[in-house]
């Protein structure tokens, strides 16, 4: 059985009974650590635990003593994969300078790239981010397609007009 071994709310280790008892004969561990093993329902100083050790008796547990932790994992860091761009720059741009609606919706798209990448949803944050950069620029592209049409209108109604003016009355 292994016990966990406690020295003013801090651990010393955990250690086989036998290799325990060792240590409270050599003075390693002293009568008044703290002692837990599965089972116990508290800590426990060590000289009550064990008193066939040759060690005096010590104080009465403390009060606030809580059992150990669960045992810590190995360290493994999670990799992230690094945040998409959210486009939001691009998609108030095209807001302000473009087409209102179809900015609109790019900035709906750009705002949830980083709710949804602190959520731990990396796969709808690639799909959010670029679906604003998608509408951004269609939004973009709205302001050339209005521009081209606007100049068509132009050449067209000034050639209509070019050929009435020149129709005799």
């Amino acid at each position: 059985m292994e016990y966990h071994v406690a020295r003013n709310n801090e651990k010393l280790g955990v250690y086989p009974e036998a290799d325990l008892r060792t240590r409270l004969q050599t003075g390693e561990v002293l009568p008044s650590d703290l002692v837990w093993c599965e089972g116990m329902s508290a800590w426990r100083p060590a000289g009550e635990v064990f008193p066939g050790a040759g060690v005096p008796s010590a104080p009465p547990p403390m009060v606030s003593a809580v059992p150990p932790p669960p045992p810590a994992r190995p360290f493994s860091p999670v990799a992230r994969p690094p945040k998409p761009d959210n486009c939001l720059v691009w998609a108030i741009l095209a807001t302000l300078f473009c087409c209102i609606p179809l900015g609109i919706v790019a900035i709906v798209f750009a705002t949830q790239v980083d709710s949804k990448y602190a959520a731990g949803d990396y796969a709808g944050a690639q799909v959010a981010a670029g679906r604003a950069k998608l509408w951004s620029i269609i939004a973009a592209c709205s302001i050339v397609v209005g521009a081209v049409l606007y100049l068509v209108m132009m050449v067209f109604l000034g050639g209509v007009m070019g050929v009435l003016g020149s129709m005799p009355q």
